[in-house]
């Protein structure tokens, strides 16, 4: 009987992304409310603390007749401004960890992944294998276990993140800059100075954060409703002409055109051209494991299926040097709709064939 151990990743059911859609996006819609309502405090306190005594003197008004009741204390200043903080802090933060948490497993590890892709030659830990030179090692892609298989690969990651990244930086920054905007027309009405040209502009800068905020839910809602693709297999590192079997999970809302499952291998050299660094990738091998078509994934019921993958016997083993390489991969694609195309890579490696010992003449 094995005890369990609480500091390593469980087998069990684990929470998918893309199973609570609505939960997601209404979290992320409260979330930026409260960083709009910091940025909006914060503003308008410290306009009413710092710019209304030159406000005074630049409109020659009396010296009570503005009110400052909220203010004029070291307390309710202060409290006013820590309210405004948290609020930014507790909406741009957790926006942050909403964003990257969303579209994807609690296992994703892209960013190991990228590592380990790029990870500088060295000899494996196993001595049966030998002397590898410039063959990744590749310990970085199996360390999490399967719920169904042995590993779960990690994901090379996808553009649909950085998209909603750029897009809820662009909304934030935008609708952040009108709140302050806003915040000094009030002031300037409130002090009995408005400014009425600053006030007309308002209205189409909010044309354009609106539009900013309905991009950046668009693709938050695209990214959340596709959901997690997850690739586990059987062993790993592979071998050329081993049998191996692949256990693939698609969770979210989606309504597929088709779905593939492909093994690609992809020979890459980088060079200089000028001043500019040119990549060429050319398809070396290319095999569709599994095609299916019209299909209906509901959050409740991920799509799953259990394959057969074999490795051809005269397969190149990976490789990589720092101008070219060999690298195998797993991808799953799928025509969504109305979400756009989707295409995820899990990079495996794949380690020389093991033969006979050479025998030398003597």
């Amino acid at each position: 009987m094995r005890l369990p151990k609480p500091w390593t990743k469980k087998r069990g059911g684990r929470l998918l992304g893309g199973a609570n859609f609505s939960g997601a996006v209404g979290e992320a819609m409260l979330l930026f409310a409260c960083s709009l309502a910091g940025v909006f405090t914060l503003a308008l306190v410290s306009f009413r603390r710092f710019a209304s005594a030159s406000l005074r003197e630049s409109t020659g008004l009396p010296e009570g007749f503005i009110s400052e009741d909220a203010f004029s204390s070291d307390l309710g200043f202060w409290i006013v401004l820590v309210l405004g903080c948290a609020l930014l802090v507790i909406g741009g933060g957790g926006l942050a960890y909403r964003l990257v948490r969303i579209g994807a497993s609690d296992e994703r590890r892209s960013v190991m992944a990228t590592r380990a892709t790029a990870i500088a030659p060295a000899l494996p830990a196993e001595a049966d294998w030998g002397p590898l030179p410039n063959v990744p090692p590749g310990r970085g892609l199996t360390d999490s276990p399967g719920m169904v298989e042995s590993y779960r690969l990690a994901s090379e990651g996808s553009p649909r993140a950085r998209t909603v990244a750029a897009s809820a930086c662009l909304a934030l920054l935008w609708n952040g800059t009108w709140f302050v905007l806003l915040a000094i027309v009030i002031s300037g009405f409130v002090h009995q100075s408005p400014r009425w040209v600053l006030g007309f502009l308002l209205f189409p800068f909010a044309g354009i954060g609106w539009w900013a905020f309905r991009h950046f839910l668009d693709n938050l809602k695209r990214t959340a409703g596709l959901g997690a693709t997850i690739v586990e297999i059987s062993d790993h590192p592979l071998q050329p002409g081993s049998r191996y079997t692949l256990f693939v999970r698609q969770a979210g809302r989606l309504q597929l055109r088709r779905l593939r499952i492909e093994l690609v291998c992809d020979e890459e050299s980088s060079y200089l051209q000028g001043t500019d660094l040119r990549i060429d990738r050319h398809r070396a091998y290319d095999e569709i494991l599994h095609t299916e078509r019209d299909l209906a994934i509901d959050p409740d019921h991920p799509w799953e299926r259990q394959l057969r993958v074999t490795l051809p016997a005269d397969a190149m083993h990976s490789f990589r040097s720092p101008h070219n390489a060999v690298c195998w991969k797993i991808t799953v694609s799928g025509e969504a709709r109305p979400w756009p195309s989707f295409c995820q890579s899990f990079p495996v490696v794949v380690h020389p064939s093991t033969g006979p010992p050479i025998r030398h003449p003597r």
